[in-house]
């Protein structure tokens, strides 16, 4: 399965592994605006292979720009009852990817950064070509959230922090390998349940009850 990643218009990524992450994708998908701070980074300027790039968006965002690379234009996600970033996930599922990865999705105006980590929870009970939910996650850099519907094990390394976002709040979360445990609760605001601590490899979110948790983690430890 080719990889592929979705870049965002909001904080062109700075994390040099982002960056890496960019130059070793297979088909990078670009929200209108992302395409213009993608070639003013020059990022591919001294790439010996380039991915294949795809703009997706109503072109609002766009300058007049003689595209410096390959580049494919598709004008036929014009939906203006969803955002651009929607309309490449739904772009990217139709390339028939399983696990996607997105960037550049925060920072900028807050609006859009809650809104497009909130939209984390509809990305992942979209279904692949195989029929299983589509594997999604959204750097930042800072860290990384990955949504939740079920119980799951994530790898760690002790001191990284975790919080927990319940989108739903009859779900019922209970943790083990976090420093502070939670066990039975639900998470009415969005606060309770931050600023917590793996302490070791890997922890475990157990979810009962139906209902998406977004797990936001570090690249590093708390300093």
């Amino acid at each position: 399965m080719k990889r592929t990643i979705i870049l965002a218009n909001g904080q062109f990524p700075r994390r040099q592994e982002a960056l890496q992450g960019l130059l070793q994708a297979e088909t990078l998908v670009c929200c209108d605006g992302a395409y213009n701070k993608l070639v003013e980074s020059q990022l591919f300027s001294r790439a010996t292979q380039l991915p294949q790039v795809v703009v997706i968006g109503d072109g609002d965002s766009l300058s007049r720009i003689e595209p410096p690379f390959p580049t494919d234009f598709v004008d036929s996600y014009t939906d203006q009852d969803t955002n651009d970033l929607t309309k490449a996930v739904k772009y990217a599922l139709s390339l028939g990817v399983e696990r996607l990865i997105i960037l550049g999705a925060t920072g900028l105006r807050e609006d859009h950064t809650l809104g497009n980590i909130s939209l984390l929870a509809s990305y992942s009970q979209m279904l692949t070509a195989s029929g299983k939910p589509l594997v999604v996650r959204m750097y930042t850099d800072y860290g990384f959230f990955t949504p939740l519907a079920a119980t799951a094990t994530l790898p760690s390394f002790v001191g990284q922090q975790v919080s927990l976002f319940s989108l739903d709040e009859s779900l019922k979360v209970s943790t083990e390998g976090l420093k502070y445990p939670i066990s039975g609760r639900r998470l009415h605001l969005w606060w309770e349940a931050t600023l917590n601590e793996a302490l070791g490899d890997s922890f475990t979110v157990t979810l009962d009850g139906e209902g998406t948790l977004l797990v936001y983690q570090t690249h590093l430890p708390k300093t």
